[in-house]
């Protein structure tokens, strides 16, 4: 990858200790994020690598991804567990009553140009819906390289469970994930999951458009309903203040597992990697 971020790697972490840790990854079309944590959810390592452009297509970016999984101690290690997850914007939601097994290129024809998919599916029990996915094939080859061993889900499906938690029982939730240069926006009514979709923005403007659209397709209101935040995104962004210009409250949450940095780590705000800390999320 073109960005290499390195938050910290403490040192108590290596080859002879790494049993104790589980390693949490979430390896997309457009960066890789990793997280080493004991038992205790201490953490002793986070990373992540990303394109400066982040139009690339995967196949472009597929080969420093398997750079940096044969070169990068850190994801070489004999972890005791691992939690992966994959990202792509290949999906669609489906209610339980309309799902069908055999079906699942149908969903997709509305949405995507004919092409050389493998298609999967994650359940979300909770809210009685399955979360349909088209993967390209040489992303779904690697990640069975890298994780033989491992059952990976689509990001999205802990994170929308991890969103489903913020929920306040008596209104409507707005909630955004940043990763890089793509918004994950998912709207609750109560417990019941109205909306989930992901897009692509290179200005703050166009972000604020796809937040706005979402509260103008629900009739909320801006100036009463709070947008809850995760992701990388920072008060003194551009993204922020425009965001902050329309909507009245914006409130940035945080795992609520008791993960905790070493008080000498010098790492960004844990609402940061939200999507690493969810992977747990059943």
């Amino acid at each position: 990858m073109d960005k290499h971020i390195l938050e910290f790697i403490d040192p108590r972490l290596t080859a002879e200790t790494a049993h104790r840790c589980a390693l949490h990854v979430v390896l997309g079309t457009d960066g890789i994020s990793m997280m080493a944590v004991e038992a205790d959810r201490e953490i002793l390592a986070l990373q992540s690598w990303m394109p400066a452009r982040p139009e690339r297509s995967f196949e472009s970016s597929e080969w420093d991804i398997r750079r940096i999984f044969r070169d990068e101690a850190l994801l070489t290690l004999p972890y005791g567990h691992i939690h992966c997850a994959v990202f792509h914007r290949h999906t669609t939601l489906v209610p339980r009553r309309l799902f069908q097994h055999g079906a699942l290129q149908g969903y997709f024809k509305l949405l995507l140009h004919p092409a050389d998919y493998i298609y999967a599916y994650d359940e979300l029990p909770a809210l009685d819906t399955y979360l349909i996915s088209a993967v390209q094939p040489n992303l779904s080859k690697l990640c069975a390289e890298l994780f033989p061993q491992t059952r990976i889900r689509h990001q999205a499906v802990p994170l929308i469970n991890f969103a489903r938690g913020l929920v306040d029982k008596n209104e409507h939730t707005v909630f955004v994930h940043f990763r890089n240069q793509i918004a994950q926006i998912v709207v609750f009514e109560r417990q019941n999951l109205l909306f989930y979709n992901t897009f692509t923005f290179s200005a703050a403007s166009d972000l604020l458009y796809y937040v706005l659209l979402a509260y103008e397709q629900f009739r909320l209101n801006p100036k009463e309903a709070p947008l809850l935040v995760a992701g990388n995104l920072l008060e003194d962004s551009d993204v922020y203040r425009i965001l902050y210009r329309f909507i009245r409250e914006i409130r940035f949450v945080h795992p609520s597992k008791g993960y905790r940095l070493p008080p000498d780590a010098q790492a960004l705000p844990d609402h940061c990697h939200v999507e690493l800390f969810c992977l747990t999320q059943s």
